[in-house]
């Protein structure tokens, strides 16, 4: 009988330090098992967060490059309405001097403005762009003058010695505002 009182309190024993162990170690287990989840939850919050910085690193990138596409018709059409008062100089076209007249003279009007279409994106040109474009509406007035007083008083073509550094230095300044905006968007020059 003493046997079976000691196995007992030994089988007894037993279960209770197996059971205190056994929740001493659920409780560890329990607490790595926490731990795991917060790390988890951690990373999946600063991965989360990191998808979302690239999409709105994207959707600016792809707002930016349609504001420089804004800019780009523009410059477009200054350096189409440049080469076409340039090319008036050239001749003895009377049809063609009176309309580049009537560009250059719309030209020192406003012509050389920012369009109304465009005048929200530039809000978001950088300043380096915004100066290359009063550099290049400087130069392009330069132009405009020196082709006028050729346009309205020289009427043989080829004549145009007062305006072809200032046809030079318009398309230079003009191709300083693209280059900016490349420059801005990261696109190779």
């Amino acid at each position: 009988m003493q046997t079976a009182v000691v196995v007992a309190l030994l089988l007894g024993s037993g279960i209770a330090l197996g059971t205190l162990l056994s929740r001493w170690k659920t409780r560890q287990d329990v607490a790595v098992l926490e731990r795991q989840i917060n790390v988890h939850l951690e990373l999946s919050g600063r991965q989360h967060q990191a998808f979302l910085d690239a999409v709105r690193e994207q959707d600016g990138r792809r707002d930016l490059r349609e504001v420089y596409d804004d800019l780009a018709r523009w410059t477009h059409a200054l350096e189409r309405t440049v080469e076409e008062v340039w090319s008036a100089c050239q001749t003895a076209d009377e049809q063609l001097r009176k309309r580049a007249l009537v560009s250059v003279e719309d030209w020192v009007w406003g012509g050389g403005q920012v369009p109304a279409e465009y005048v929200a994106a530039s809000l978001c040109w950088s300043g380096d762009v915004h100066q290359r474009v009063r550099e290049f509406k400087a130069k392009s007035f330069d132009f405009m003058f020196a082709a006028r007083t050729v346009l309205k008083h020289e009427q043989q073509a080829g004549r145009d010695t007062r305006a072809h550094e200032p046809y030079l230095d318009a398309l230079t300044a003009l191709d300083q505002v693209r280059s900016c905006a490349r420059a801005e968007l990261g696109v190779a020059q």
